[in-house]
């Protein structure tokens, strides 16, 4: 779902403000990549290994135990269930090249175009990033569904959860009366 420069509505925002804007937005879609491989573990380790019957307490240590995992790690992980598609293991290594590079080289590599406001291109490579990264969580997605489907935790199931805990936090979050 790639966005055009007036989606963002950011236009008359300064060049260093939206890079950084652009920047958190790539970012936020390596941490929903990231989470998505964390769920899929959870049906394809977790569920394996329990027949579903987790306590909330051994849910709870192994969904924070993965998270201490860097994308690389999840990645191998998600890998050794041997089923995953080629075309997603190739972009779950080349996701993890591409958040290395956001991580650790970004903002000193793009320093030069930064000082002189010509960060178009990097605009431009940030929305790639940002789309590859969705992409990919989407084919994760597709990889996962059969699954899910499989032990009964359909789109059905799912959205009535979603449901049933928006209304929880709703009340947790209004004012008491």
């Amino acid at each position: 779902m790639k966005m055009t420069e007036d989606d963002y509505g950011d236009n008359d925002d300064p060049p260093f403000k939206r890079l950084c804007a652009r920047y958190g937005l790539a970012m936020y879609f390596v941490q929903v990549l990231e989470h998505g491989i964390v769920n899929a573990l959870v049906w394809l380790d977790l569920y394996k290994r329990t027949g579903g019957r987790w306590t909330p307490e051994e849910y709870d240590r192994y969904y924070d135990s993965r998270f201490g995992e860097t994308l690389k790690e999840l990645s191998s992980r998600l890998a050794k269930h041997g089923s995953i598609p080629t075309n997603l293991q190739d972009r779950l290594i080349e996701a993890n090249k591409r958040r290395r590079v956001l991580a650790h080289h970004f903002f000193r590599e793009s320093a030069d175009a930064v000082a002189l406001d010509q960060v178009d291109y990097l605009l431009k490579q940030l929305e790639e990033d940002r789309c590859f990264f969705q992409e990919t969580d989407m084919l994760l997605q597709d990889f996962i569904e059969p699954v899910l489907q499989r032990v009964g935790f359909t789109k059905e199931v799912r959205e009535h959860a979603t449901q049933a805990y928006r209304e929880e936090i709703s009340k947790a979050d209004s004012p008491v009366k």
